[in-house]
């Protein structure tokens, strides 16, 4: 029996592991899943819980449910991989495949937020429910919204959180008691979409009042002082700071030169999603997206999973002809008091990084748009567990 072996349970390794099921025989491949976490969120929601729109039974399953499906779950922290061997080593034992499929994720290092009740995010699950009580709590002041470096997950996510904030106080009927301001490195809202997506999201802020601190580089906070310090020596203080900590790649691909890439990330390519060395390996998810030079989004992971799984698929039996990966990005936001349908064709930046942005449009926009969130989150968990299975 062949064994195929996924890290990660979210939008990349959940997505690959449901196609590869639906397309071989139980009792001809074993798939193993492996999450250090146990369950697959719909990240996206992550803002919405932090506010109290979502409970995270609505956002999330856990990967236990993969077990209907004829996939084993297994929840365990990687700890090394063995190309040579082919072993993934981790905290429960080692576990043995012919093909392994990499989407860890990117590490966020929480740790190195300062500890205070002014300070919060919404980059994980745990630090989403605090933050609602904390926003909760806060009846007037000052909110920044910011991010630590350049890679982060969701590059969109400050300005729809921003949005989101403002309508929620104004809902609570004290939004004329709150600031709103994003700090950030680009230089307009958006920016490294280009003008297509930067122009509407700016004068959507401005009318809502949100203001912004740009080409803002991060370089440590105060939580003393309650201030933000950027490279330059620029300051920017708030009365609470939602902050993306900083994202780096798992320890597992940092300690291994083999699936490590020039960039410091997973290896992969956006041909194969192979690494340099093993052609029984492939990598996927926000772990390659700085390697591809594309920001860390479900979205990119959901089309990568599509390519991997019939590259896995080939692999096995030589039926499935491989497929080329669809480098196009299609983004549903819930921006309080309305949403919009987006769209980015990454592949002349993924060609070449030098291109400033991606080849972007908007499908649409307004109140009604709102709903095209809820629908993908349903369909994205309904296609990870095969089913609307909860």
């Amino acid at each position: 029996m062949k064994k195929v072996v996924i890290v990660g349970a979210g939008a990349g390794g959940g997505l690959v592991a449901s196609k590869i099921r639906s397309k071989t025989d139980r009792d001809q491949v074993e798939i193993t899943v492996i999450d250090s976490i146990g369950r697959t969120d719909f990240q996206p929601s992550y803002p919405m819980v932090s506010i109290g729109l979502k409970r995270p039974s609505e956002i999330g399953v856990p990967f236990e449910n993969f077990s209907k499906t004829g996939i084993k779950p297994i929840k365990a922290t990687v700890k090394s991989v063995n190309g040579d061997e082919r072993v993934v080593k981790t905290d429960k034992g080692d576990i043995a495949y012919d093909e392994l499929i990499l989407s860890p994720g990117a590490k966020v290092e929480n740790e190195k937020l300062p500890n205070s009740e002014t300070i919060g995010h919404f980059w994980d699950l745990g630090h989403s429910l605090e933050l609602r009580k904390k926003l909760m709590n806060l009846k007037e002041g000052k909110i920044v919204i910011g991010v630590t470096s350049t890679i982060y997950k969701c590059p969109p996510v400050p300005w729809e959180m921003a949005m989101l904030l403002d309508n929620m106080y104004r809902n609570l009927g004290i939004r004329n008691k709150i600031e709103i301001k994003v700090v950030h490195w680009a230089s307009k809202p958006m920016a490294m979409f280009g003008p297509v997506i930067s122009d509407p999201v700016t004068k959507w802020t401005e009318e809502a009042n949100i203001e912004g601190n740009y080409n803002f580089e991060f370089d440590k906070i105060d939580p003393e002082k309650k201030r933000i310090v950027s490279k330059k020596g620029d300051e920017e203080s708030y009365d609470f700071a939602i902050l993306a900590p900083p994202h780096s790649v798992p320890d597992f691909v940092k300690d291994s030169e083999n699936l490590l890439s020039q960039r410091g990330w997973l290896d992969a390519n956006a041909d194969t999603f192979r690494p340099r060395k093993y052609d029984d390996i492939y990598g996927l998810g926000d772990a390659i997206a700085p390697t591809l030079g594309i920001g860390m989004a479900g979205v990119f992971a959901h089309f990568q999973a599509d390519t991997v799984a019939s590259f896995v698929l080939n692999d096995l039996d030589g039926i499935y002809p491989p497929f080329a990966y669809n480098k196009v990005g299609l983004c549903a936001s819930d921006m309080g008091g309305t949403g919009w349908i987006s769209y980015c064709d990454f592949s002349g930046k993924i060609r070449d990084n030098k291109v400033p942005f991606p080849d972007c449009g908007v499908l649409g926009s307004g109140p009604l748009f709102k709903l095209a969130h809820s629908i993908y989150e349903k369909y994205f968990l309904g296609a990870v567990y095969g089913g609307w299975i909860r």
